[in-house]
């Protein structure tokens, strides 16, 4: 469980940095990778790393509490995924990949990098 976190950790930080960096080439990448595919399929995603994320909050207790919230949101997120009405994920798809600004895209990008460098740091 240990590598698999610590891997998590160094691609959120590499996302996070990616978003900061170059904003706007990753947000191409991310639209062409992303925003053109079924919801409901992209759910998997943040169920998978949901679940994943509550199961090893159960093996680092110096990090339960993060490791947990991080997991349930990503539960709640694919759950809306899957159950939410289309229409309203497809606006809030289209808004992230061509409406939001470059300072939310950068904020997005902080915040991805500080947890990940958070979840770095507890393990090592």
């Amino acid at each position: 469980m240990n590598v698999v976190l610590i891997v998590i950790a160094i691609v959120w930080i590499a996302v996070g940095a990616l978003f900061i960096i170059h904003t706007r080439k990753t947000r191409e990448y991310y639209e062409k990778l992303l925003c053109k595919r079924n919801p409901k399929l992209l759910a998997i995603l943040p169920l998978a790393f949901g679940i994943l994320f509550v199961v090893a909050a159960f093996f680092y207790k110096e990090m339960f509490w993060l490791v947990f919230i991080l997991g349930v949101i990503g539960i709640l997120k694919g759950a809306y995924l899957i159950l939410g009405p289309a229409d309203q994920i497809n606006r809030v798809m289209e808004w992230w990949c061509k409406e939001a600004g470059d300072g939310t895209i950068r904020l997005f990008g902080l915040i991805i990098f500080i947890l990940g460098c958070a979840i770095f740091s507890y393990l090592m």
